[in-house]
């Protein structure tokens, strides 16, 4: 048996230089692998509000967007006033759990909002919520 032999010692010294350049690509990876945020969100003039909360959830976070002449757009889609109920139910239909997310431009007219509301109200819509600016 050679149970007792005695193994020549292995010396495990690491440059702390390698470590850095280690840790350097790792980071330069993650940096630019990650994917941003990004709302699907058209260039509109929103109101500013001093309300922090935030809530995205990618995949079932739907951006409603009225622009100031009250063009309706999800999620950068253009569509048509008398189709908006009909898409909102199929996005809502198809997974329960969406936020929706309404941007108005700030000169819009208030009727838009509120038929976006009504829209919401009478497909049984609830999860919904408003965006703004942060006011700094």
């Amino acid at each position: 048996m050679r149970r007792n032999s005695k193994r020549p010692s292995v010396n495990l010294d690491i440059a702390p230089v390698n470590l850095i350049d280690l840790l350097l690509i790792l980071l330069i990876f993650f940096i630019t692998t990650t994917t941003f945020l990004q709302l699907k969100m058209i260039d509109l003039n929103i109101p500013v509000s001093s309300s922090k909360k935030v809530v995205y959830k990618k995949n079932i976070t739907h951006i409603v967007n009225i622009t100031k002449d009250c063009k309706y757009f999800i999620d950068k889609k253009a569509v048509q006033k008398e189709e908006l109920a009909k898409e909102l139910n199929s996005i809502y239909k198809s997974n329960k759990n969406s936020i929706f997310q309404v941007g108005a431009d700030k000169e819009s007219p208030h009727r838009c909002f509120v038929d976006i509301l009504d829209i919401f109200s009478t497909e049984g819509i609830g999860n919904i919520s408003v965006l703004t600016k942060n006011k700094e």
